[in-house]
């Protein structure tokens, strides 16, 4: 299987690094408390196992787990049988369970910019498009028979419901709130997990020991991906290169490489693997073990499990925080979440000059915390629990470092970056047809640590190419029109100073005049819509000279033809192709 990157450290420490010894905390001799710790492990060291932090009630059965995309730092859980999704303040570990007219809800998925939960209603055949802050129910849409898995893409366009009963999976437009599409896949399609380039759809099929993948251009079966055991949950990398799979009654999670569509590896795991996901910064990934009462803590670089730690009874759904440092376990059979934290680190270990960003810490006798300061500047504590702080970092610059200060005394410290912001200077191309899905090139500066490109609303997960270039697949847009591009870096977004076009396919409608003499050189107009990024147009294949008018007309200058006859006329734009037969004539 190919490397996929980890920093440097992480190989240097699979080579036989010894663990360092965690450096002494001093306790003032007059506190009691203990004093607290965010000691970092040697940086030589890979991350240290997930421990468990908390564990709290969350209605009954609960089975589907989603967590926030961005915003306040929640978690939500499905909860089956009690018809209801648990809420889970993952800042304070608290837990709630509104009352909402669902059915059986079974999977849950939100929005990209956080504002709607889509809920699979496994009893109703429905969909239920819940408002997030309000906790109400604004649409329920009728989808196939037992839907469970469900996905919002990520542009947000579309979700993706797997309908166990019907053998289908609904395409849901979030604007028209309806069913768009209805694909059929294998047998008893249970999970669903759409790629972060939003290029294809991939459907577990519990039943028929296979993966589809959907093209999301045509909503249709571009491959079936076999040799699979009862798949049941699956995640992606984030840069939508490996898709690991639970094999449900083998014990294990496969390994699918999606460029080539084959298993490059099989990883055992503990019994009746459900749930899966895969940590932000692809180092990670989390399996629930249904069967064993575990969760599997595999390394993706030796695709091996790294740790394996006890967790609810009949875990089943899985997700993972934005900092990539608390995971949550959703136990059908103990009807409650478990969340797991990886102890003794900070994340995002680097922010933007001016501050303001929320910074995730993990340490022990962390409760009580009076200060939270970087350097000599105190952050604002949002959240603050016995092993973990959310704070908003203050501005600054240069390398701070982080202590943590209770009434035991003053943590040690631990660096944290202020980076400065990065700079866009170019698209290429600059436009492009309005279904997107296309790749274009980002110029500019300081861009090695891009984590997203939002054209206008929608996210982009991109490619980092160097610290000046990064490439990003479009997505779709609602409608042709210009929006501003900006890229989310450690030294946060940039400006929406550069745009890019959506347009539509061109169309073509008639020319003026339509007859010439066959020694060609006159100028003749096309007429169409969609005309204004025209980059060629043919007579009967062989390119001619032009010039855009307007975005529906184009002038040409026609070309010879050796006989009297018809020309089959193609103009070409940034969007797509239109041809015209027999609309002109050479005499």
């Amino acid at each position: 299987m190919p490397t996929k990157p980890r920093q440097k450290a992480d190989d240097t420490a699979k080579k036989g690094a010894e663990p360092a010894r965690p450096a002494a905390v001093t306790r003032a001799k007059t506190a009691t408390p203990p004093a607290p710790s965010i000691h970092a492990l040697a940086a030589t060291l890979i991350a240290p196992a997930p421990q468990v932090i908390a564990t709290l009630p969350a209605g009954t059965k609960p089975l589907g787990l989603a967590t926030s995309p961005l915003g306040p730092p929640l978690a939500y859980a499905a909860s089956q049988t009690s018809g209801t999704v648990s809420i889970l303040d993952t800042g304070t570990l608290t837990i709630s369970t509104p009352a909402a007219p669902l059915t059986a809800p079974a999977g849950v998925s939100l929005t990209p910019d956080n504002v709607y939960l889509y809920v699979a209603n496994s009893g109703g055949n429905s969909v239920s498009v819940v408002q997030r802050n309000l906790f109400s129910v604004i649409n329920t849409i009728g989808v196939g028979k037992s839907p469970f898995g469900i996905q919002v893409g990520p542009d947000g366009l579309f979700a993706y419901v797997a309908n166990q009963d019907s053998n289908t999976v609904s395409v849901i437009s979030t604007v028209a709130r309806a069913v768009v599409a209805t694909v059929p896949v294998g047998v008893k399609p249970t999970w669903v997990v759409t790629a972060p380039n939003d290029l294809e759809v991939y459907v577990t099929n519990q039943g028929g020991n296979s993966v589809s993948v959907i093209s999301t251009v045509t909503n249709t079966v571009a491959a079936t991906i076999t040799g699979l055991s009862a798949p049941y949950g699956a995640a992606i990398t984030s840069d939508s290169r490996y898709l690991y799979v639970a094999n449900s009654t083998a014990n294990t999670v496969s390994v699918i490489d999606t460029t080539t569509r084959t298993i490059v590896a099989t990883i055992p795991v503990g019994v009746a693997p459900w749930g899966v996901t895969v940590t932000p910064d692809n180092s990670h990934v989390y399996v629930a073990n249904n069967g064993s009462d575990t969760v599997s803590y595999i390394d993706t670089i030796t695709n091996t499990v790294s740790n394996t730690i006890a967790v609810g009874h009949q875990p089943t759904g899985v997700g993972v925080a934005t900092s990539g440092l608390t995971a949550y376990v959703s136990n059908s059979g103990a009807n409650s979440v478990t969340v797991l934290a990886l102890i003794n680190m900070i994340s995002p270990a680097a922010g933007p000059e001016a501050g303001g960003n929320i910074v995730t810490i993990t340490g022990t006798n962390l409760t009580g915390a009076t200060a939270v300061r970087f350097g000599q500047v105190p952050g604002t504590i949002m959240a603050n629990t016995q092993s973990q702080i959310l704070v908003v970092a203050p501005p600054g610059v240069g390398v701070a470092q982080i202590t943590v200060t209770t009434a035991g005394g003053t943590s040690n410290p631990k660096p944290y970056v202020y980076a400065p912001g990065g700079t866009l200077d170019s698209l290429a191309p600059g436009a492009g047809r309005t279904p997107g899905r296309n790749i274009i090139s980002i110029h500019g500066n300081r861009l090695a640590t891009a984590t997203q490109v939002r054209f206008g609303p929608t996210p982009a997960v991109p490619t980092v190419v160097s610290d000046q270039l990064i490439t990003v697949t479009v997505p779709p847009a609602a409608a042709p029109g210009l929006v501003p591009v900006t890229v989310t870096t450690a030294g946060g977004t940039t400006p929406g100073t550069i745009t890019y076009a959506y347009i539509d396919p061109p169309f073509l409608s008639t020319v003026s005049p339509s007859t010439g003499p066959i020694t060609g050189g006159n100028v003749i107009n096309l007429y169409g819509l969609n005309l204004s990024t025209t980059n060629s147009v043919t007579f009967n294949g062989a390119l001619v000279q032009y010039s855009v008018q307007s975005d529906t007309v184009v002038t040409v200058v026609v070309p010879p033809n050796p006989a009297p006859g018809t020309a089959t006329i193609t103009i070409t734009t940034d969007s797509g192709t239109s041809t015209l037969t027999g609309v002109y004539t050479y005499v």
